[in-house]
């Protein structure tokens, strides 16, 4: 049984779309998180490629989770399809590049007999914590050493820029971001939800029995800073303090880190002050 408690998406500037996208059936629930665009210049409609793929990555993930059950992989496949598709008929022009293509991390998951199934591309993750021992796991979320590479050279880049520089208007750090985006759904780089069904086969899986209640937390990058990032608490104080105080209050304490503590990236080194942020407290194995 999957019961959402709360659900909150939070766009990182009041003045841009929300580039996250969210959703949940009876048994399944996930967040995207798309990729925020560093294309030559409009490509998909008005909207940016980020926006266009979570948001319809979204919409297909609720037509077709029933049908799909507990087969996370192949409703990931259906669903790069059909985006690949509109992709191609909807586009104002060619892609000048892979770095050009939309693309988008993601957490997914499924609840039914007896297990829990998670799916993940990226840095959208799961917290569960065992409401009886009270332990903390941590599905999709913690950087691997591609990314702990990609935090060093995002430091150094924040580092080089002169006060208040917008870091998108910098040649240097879009050259560093088409150069990574360039890798994306290759063999020799990273794999990611997209435009190419191969991805669905490298997606991260895990599975576990669900023999006791459990608690969790999915969410976006950009609500996981505040303890990947900012580190101003372990993955387990995150979930159950969203439990207590629920999902706002958590957001006002990221977003303090950000506009008040960091708002330049130089403690906390980032491209944008502030990330889309969202989060979805459930429960399961109830």
């Amino acid at each position: 049984m999957l019961h959402i408690v709360e659900t909150l998406s939070d766009p990182g500037r009041p003045d841009k779309p929300n580039e996250d996208a969210f959703g949940h059936s009876s048994s399944h629930a996930w967040v995207i998180d798309g990729a925020t665009d560093v294309a030559d210049g409009p490509l998909i409609g008005a909207e940016t490629g980020a926006h266009w793929l979570a948001h319809n990555a979204s919409a297909l993930f609720a037509e077709q989770a029933a049908a799909f059950d507990a087969d996370l992989q192949g409703l990931v496949r259906r669903a790069i399809e059909t985006l690949a598709e509109r992709f191609e008929h909807e586009r104002l022009r060619a892609p000048n590049g892979r770095y050009e293509l939309p693309s988008a991390a993601m957490a997914l998951l499924h609840v039914g007999d007896g297990k829990l199934a998670c799916a993940n591309f990226a840095d959208c993750g799961l917290v569960l914590v065992d409401d009886v021992s009270g332990e903390a796991r941590i599905f999709g979320a913690a950087h691997l050493s591609r990314e702990a590479r990609a935090m060093s050279r995002t430091a150094q880049l924040i580092a080089s820029l002169a006060p208040g520089e917008d870091p998108f208007a910098s040649s240097t750090v879009i050259d560093y971001l088409r150069a990574s985006r360039n890798l994306q759904n290759t063999e020799t780089g990273y794999w990611i939800l997209g435009l190419d069904p191969a991805a669905a086969g490298r997606l991260r899986h895990w599975e576990l029995p669900l023999a006791r209640p459990m608690t969790g937390l999915l969410f976006s990058d950009g609500f996981g800073s505040i303890v990947f990032d900012y580190h101003r608490m372990d993955a387990a104080t995150l979930v159950r303090r969203c439990e207590r105080e629920g999902l706002a209050a958590l957001l006002a304490e990221l977003r303090h880190v950000e506009h008040v503590e960091d708002p330049e990236g130089r403690i906390y080194p980032r491209f944008k002050p502030s990330d889309d942020a969202t989060a979805m407290l459930f429960r399961a194995g109830e």
